[in-house]
């Protein structure tokens, strides 16, 4: 009996870019989500105590919000940026990376009026050490955040852009996804419950 070869089936690329990011990601926000265990129970240990957290008025919620929803916009650029290289749309995958990173680097920018506008001292005590620990442990995971995600542009940019490169930007837009996740722990615990 004869038999008819047949051609081997392509392999398929294992996701490991995302599946590495991913534990990545987790192990980040378990790190941040402590920080901000900490920050409450301190908070709380203080108001226990009859202390005052922050003096009245020297946290405002406006610039706050707006650095919520411009991350909520951020959200849906990155999302865009996924659909992109999955259907080996350069242009609007480069738009997409572009507007994203333009959004984080608001962010940012946002984050100095705040510092500006507070002008807590470091060694001003517990609450403003707390206040910079948590939020710039924050802006430290969104420029991670911004790396990854310049790097996809860069490497779309000298390479191959298909759904190799895929891979890449959902991992990416993972990382961007539990930012603004954290973010929004910061917004709750920091500037709205105060």
């Amino acid at each position: 009996m004869r038999t008819t070869a047949l051609p081997a089936a392509e392999a398929t690329r294992p996701r490991t870019v995302v599946v590495g990011a991913l534990l990545a990601t987790g192990a980040v926000f378990t790190a941040f989500a402590a920080l901000v265990a900490v920050y409450v129970q301190q908070r709380q240990l203080a108001r226990a105590t009859g202390q005052e957290w922050f003096p009245e008025g020297s946290v405002e919620l406006g610039p706050a919000g707006m650095m919520m929803m411009t991350l909520v916009l951020s959200m849906v650029t990155v999302q865009w940026a996924v659909q992109a290289a999955r259907d080996e749309d350069r242009p609007h995958g480069f738009i997409a990376l572009g507007v994203t990173l333009m959004f984080g680097a608001a962010v940012i920018n946002q984050f100095w009026f705040v510092y500006t506008d507070t002008a807590f001292a470091i060694d001003g005590g517990r609450a403003e050490l707390l206040f910079y620990a948590v939020t710039g442990s924050f802006i430290a995971m969104l420029i991670g955040g911004m790396a990854m995600l310049a790097v996809t542009t860069i490497r779309s940019l000298m390479g191959p852009f298909g759904r190799d490169l895929a891979h890449g930007v959902q991992a990416a837009g993972a990382y961007w996804h539990m930012c603004v996740l954290c973010y929004f722990l910061v917004w709750y615990v920091v500037f709205v419950t105060k």
